[in-house]
This record gives structure tokens, C-alpha cells and sequence, in this order.
């Protein structure tokens, strides 16, 4: 009994069919998992809501605190963390209430949570400091108010920032 053996060869053609066949599939696959990643977090919407640029000049960091005077000679800067639940809402609101009652001066907003403010809190009010950049210290929910480059006044808490914005 003989055994047939047979040899199968393969040209270089073949190979690199199979190579690109296989690198295709492995592109299609990702392709797939990108736009099912994309529709999911909303980079891809279907539809018409397109949404405009806004640009948004109201909240700034706390190491501007002071240099926004070349824009605005007398304005407020309202510090406070935007991600805590119990007093966010408050400062938010107050901050609108303040301008829909027609408040003249600019209030602009620091956002004491993110990384770039975190040097200049504190958590103890008495150590509370706003003479300058380069000592400024502030609790979440403080109210700084800035004339001409310099610090004038200060409140701290929900009740003070309320008297002093919502009380004229």
C-alpha cells in the first residue's frame, strides 16, 4: 500500500491575499467597535441638533483671581467646590438670582474641585487669606470682592454671600 502524499504549495500571491483578507477583518472589526463606542457616548448623533459654540467667560481660575481688573474695574469672584451636592445648587442659584435681580457687577466663578485650584484651599476658615495671589486662601463658598486689582472684602458661607449680593 502506497501513501499518496501530496504537496501543496503556495505563492507569495496567496499569502499576501490572506494577509490582506486578514488585516481587512481586523480593520472592519475596530471600525465597528469605534462607531458603536462613538454612538454611545454621543460623539455620533443622528439628527439635527447641532449645538453652537458658547464661549464661556465666566469661570476662571483662582490664580486670575486678581487680573481680571484690566476687563472689569469692580467685580465679585465666587469660589466654591461645583461638585458638592450640598451646597453647589445654592451657589449656582444665588449666582443667577443675583444677576436676574439686576446685578451690575461681573461675578465670575472659580471651581474649587479641579486640580488648578487646589493650592489655594483651605479648610479652616480662620486661615481664610485674600491680600494677595500669592497668599490667597479661601474656603469652598467664599465671595471675594475685587476693586482695581485689590481685594476689598470678603464673605464666606451661603448666609454672608447672600447678604451681600441679594441685600442692596
Amino acid at each position: 500500500m502506497s501513501k499518496n502524499k501530496t504537496k501543496v504549495y503556495s505563492s507569495d500571491s496567496d499569502e499576501m491575499m490572506r494577509m490582506l483578507k486578514m488585516l481587512g477583518i481586523v480593520v472592519l472589526i475596530l471600525g465597528v467597535f469605534y462607531l458603536w463606542f462613538a454612538i454611545i457616548s454621543g460623539e455620533i448623533s443622528f439628527g439635527s441638533k447641532k449645538k453652537e459654540a458658547e464661549i464661556q467667560n465666566v469661570e476662571i481660575l483662582a490664580g486670575e483671581t486678581f487680573n481680571k481688573g484690566k476687563e472689569d474695574s469692580t467685580y465679585y469672584v465666587l469660589m466654591y467646590n461645583f461638585e458638592n451636592e450640598n451646597t453647589a445648587s445654592s451657589y449656582s442659584n444665588i449666582y443667577n438670582v443675583y444677576y436676574q435681580a439686576g446685578g451690575q457687577d461681573k461675578i465670575y466663578v472659580v471651581d474649587l474641585a479641579k486640580i488648578f485650584n487646589s493650592k489655594y484651599v483651605t479648610d479652616n476658615s480662620s486661615n481664610v487669606n485674600i491680600s494677595s495671589i500669592e497668599n490667597l486662601k479661601v474656603v469652598d463658598g467664599t465671595l471675594i470682592k475685587i476693586e482695581n486689582g485689590k481685594a476689598i472684602s470678603k464673605a464666606i458661607g451661603e448666609e454672608q454671600i447672600k447678604n451681600v449680593l441679594l441685600t442692596k
